[in-house]
């Protein structure tokens, strides 16, 4: 079993006695050496900006698809489809494709173009340096 999860730092899911920590969007990132175009690559714990656990042992599948069925009930990640549960690899890979353009709300701020009015930044090259 695989567990999709869109949310930038993963998940970790209490429930039946069993832990599972599902990997998010972010997993593998360095903050010290961002990836060059934005995005990170893919990996075996990560497709198309989500995070992908396998989930192999029989007591913590039940525990989750549990836990799946509660939370669906509910508003957040699972509802929305942010966290999805399918049986096989390619298709956790087909359904990220879904995703990959899906807002989380926990997204960062670009600069740019996020900062409130009135709110500015100045480059790199101006920190550190004295005025005057």
């Amino acid at each position: 079993m695989f567990v999709g999860c869109k949310l930038p730092h993963g998940l970790t899911v209490d429930h039946l006695n069993e832990t599972i920590t599902l990997n998010g969007a972010n997993v593998g990132y360095d903050a010290d050496t961002p990836w060059a175009n934005g995005a990170a690559p893919d990996s075996l714990l990560r497709a198309n900006g989500v995070g992908l656990t396998e989930i192999a042992d029989p007591k913590k599948q039940d525990a989750f698809k549990a836990w799946f069925e509660i939370a669906g009930k509910g508003h957040g990640p699972v509802k929305s489809g942010l966290i999805f549960i399918v049986d096989k690899r390619a298709d956790a890979e087909k359904e990220t494709q879904l995703l990959e353009g899906e807002k989380t709300g926990l997204d960062g701020l670009d600069p740019s173009k996020d900062l409130p009015a009135g709110v500015t930044t100045e480059p790199d090259s101006a920190k550190g340096k004295k005025k005057g």
